[in-house]
């Protein structure tokens, strides 16, 4: 028998461990899914263990709001404008599915917050086409009238959102509902229509990726347009009667400045506008000498928060 030449049996000798490895890595896959399933049925049996517990304490239906705002957060998150037909048939079959399986608790409740998350989504599609408004595409100075919903006080002048009744050069189809603007001078009331040249811009979006979108607050509050009046407010004859609902928030906003000027006269100085503030909402009275403090001291949040009514 002649010698294997040299380094074949070493090439041999690699290749048989390469063999003799080949069942050992196979197995591995196999070791992994085993311990997959194992965890995934430890996290199942913890599953059930908490459900039971919820049930056990009468909490399951504390879980509805979350599913709720879940499918609040898909709507939100969907890349174009939902239609509503579609989250109203998925509420209507998980619903009728839950009375189905209404003896099997734990498919029951899975479709009650099936159900929940798209009531969440339905609700979040007619909010959007209930307030639906035209924004400002562009800015612009000219006449506007309109009434006057609400007014924030400030340290000079004041903040108000007016009903829209005319924009000069603006077709009514594109004029924006409400506008919020701030004046320097003059005095309004809530109730009042007024006339005055102004200059508005669109709705601001966010400074940063993932800050703040005043645009999209605006668009839910039905601000379409915001800036400042120039010149004189004048009272203007109503081109028809007031809402009966902007009569109701009148007479709300009315209410409201009153308390306010109320609490921040007996409070005096920032502490009663902050104490104002804190009530009413209005926060107009607080210098932005206060705000900053507010802002180093890490309590801002609870001034900022605004009361709607």
């Amino acid at each position: 028998m002649q010698p294997a030449p040299p380094g074949q049996g070493q090439a041999q000798g690699r290749r048989g461990a390469r063999v003799d490895a080949l069942p050992a890595r196979l197995g591995s896959p196999v070791t992994l899914a085993a311990s997959l399933g194992s965890l995934l049925r430890q996290l199942w049996l913890r599953l059930q263990q908490g459900f039971a517990l919820e049930v056990e304490r009468r909490r399951p239906f504390l879980w509805l709001p979350i599913a709720m705002g879940v499918g609040i957060l898909l709507y939100f998150a969907a890349d174009r404008e939902p239609a509503l037909w579609a989250p109203l048939l998925g509420l209507a079959l998980s619903g009728a599915a839950a009375f189905a399986l209404r003896l099997r608790r734990f498919a029951s409740i899975a479709c009650l917050a099936a159900a929940a998350a798209f009531a969440g989504f339905a609700a979040g599609v007619w909010r959007t086409a209930d307030i639906a408004a035209p924004m400002l595409e562009r800015s612009r100075i000219g006449k506007l009238s309109g009434f006057v919903e609400n007014v924030e006080a400030r340290d000079s002048g004041a903040r108000i959102v007016l009903l829209v009744t005319d924009l000069a050069n603006v077709p009514q189809d594109q004029r924006p509902k409400r506008v919020r603007v701030s004046m320097r001078s003059g005095a309004v009331a809530p109730g009042d229509h007024i006339a005055a040249t102004a200059r508005l811009l669109p709705p601001p979006g966010p400074a940063r990726a993932g800050g703040y979108d005043f645009g999209r607050d605006a668009f839910f509050r039905g601000i379409g347009a915001v800036g400042s009046i120039s010149g004189k407010i004048a009272l203007a004859p109503a081109p028809y009667p007031m809402p009966t609902r902007l009569a109701i928030d009148v007479m709300i906003d009315r209410a409201r400045n009153t308390l306010t000027r109320r609490i921040a006269d007996v409070g005096g100085g920032q502490g009663g506008a902050v104490a104002a503030a804190l009530v009413t909402g209005k926060r107009g009275l607080i210098t932005e000498a206060t705000n900053n403090d507010l802002r180093a001291a890490g309590i801002y949040h609870i001034v900022t928060i605004d009361v709607v009514f």
